[in-house]
Order: C-alpha cells, then structure tokens, then sequence
C-alpha cells in the first residue's frame, strides 16, 4: 500500500468520523461541507481506480508481489480498498443533492485542494526517489507510472512529469464533474420527492 493511500485512508476516516459527529449541525464550515465530501470523494475514486488498474498491471506482468500477500494482506486489501470505498460511495448518494452545482467547478475551491494535494504527492514521489537514488543507487517508487528510472513515454524526466500533470488534470477533472452531475441528478429526485410529498 503506498503513502498515497495511506494518507487519503487516514483522511477520509478522520473525516467520516467528524462527520458523524457533527452531523445533525444546520451550518456545515469546512471540512464539513458538501464540497469537501467531494475532495475525499475524488481522491478515494483515484486510490480506488489507480489501486485495482496496479493489481491488473502486476497480474499481467508476472511479478509476485500480488501472488506473496498473506491472509491478513489480503483481508485489509479487500477492506481498504474495495469495501471501504464502495461504502463510502452509498453515503456519498445518501447525504448528498441538497444544493444544485453549476458544471463551473474551476470557480471553486474544492477542486484545487485536490489538484495541490495530488502535485505535492508527485514532487515528495520524485524527491523521495531521487534521495534513495544517492543513497542506494535504486530509486524507490510506489507506482509503476511515477518509476521515474524507468519512464513510460520519452526520455525526459521534465516532459514525462509534465505529461503526468496534464493526464492528472483532466482524470481529476472529470471526475469532479461526474460528482457534480451525480449530486444534481440526487437533487433533482429529492426535489421531486418534497414537491410530491407536498401536494
């Protein structure tokens, strides 16, 4: 399991547990607000999608990481990174839809926690790599796409990093506009349902 992970887990149960706590509150501030919900939502979707597309990577090329886990690695990897996700997902259509978004997400704050959070991941990856680089002459990198020895696409570090933030931008950003429809599809059902329930 990468740092990366391990922190959006421990984020997102701080976060759930604050929630929890302060659920009944009418004025949400914060990390209590719908659109904080949507940063933990996005960043769950990409350790969701990035975790499971490495396990179909490492099965196709033969290494036996996967093939090592013991009972216990594989019990915590089906919670963390299957259950707790798609549970997350259910409380997510659950407490969201009480206001409509505009699809103009780039003029709100939420987006850019996830965007600076994800590039200060990528330069600690790579900083990180190169120290090891100097120490043990291998470098250390939890995905196989951000292995900055052994790139991808090209040649050049520089253009490689800056292919991964273009690549990042847009899976982010998509994401982030399938919330925001997600969440208005939601509120439009609890609309319907307040305006049945008052006729």
């Amino acid at each position: 399991m990468s740092f990366f992970s391990v922190q959006v887990n421990i984020m997102t149960i701080v976060w759930l547990i604050i929630y929890i706590i302060n659920f009944d509150k009418k004025e949400k501030h914060g990390i209590l607000t719908d659109r904080f919900r949507m940063v933990i939502m996005n960043l769950n979707m990409l350790v969701f999608l990035i975790f499971w597309m490495g396990v179909v990577y490492y099965v196709k090329s033969g290494e036996d990481s996967i093939a090592n886990y013991g009972t216990n690695q594989i019990l915590c990897t089906i919670v963390t990174h299957l259950i707790c996700p798609i549970l997350l997902f259910i409380i997510y259509q659950f407490s969201m839809g009480n206001e409509r978004y505009t699809y103009n997400f780039y003029k709100k704050w939420d987006i850019y926690i996830v965007f600076i959070y994800a590039a200060s991941y990528l330069a600690y990856v790579y900083i990180r790599g190169e120290l090891y680089l100097q120490n043990n002459n291998t470098g250390r990198y939890p995905y196989p796409f951000v292995d900055f020895q052994n790139l991808f696409i090209g040649n050049s570090v520089v253009l490689y990093v800056f292919y991964l933030i273009i690549v990042f931008f847009i899976w982010f950003s998509l994401h982030h506009l399938w919330l925001v429809y997600n969440n208005n599809i939601i509120f439009n059902i609890k609309q319907k349902r307040y305006i049945l329930s008052i006729i």
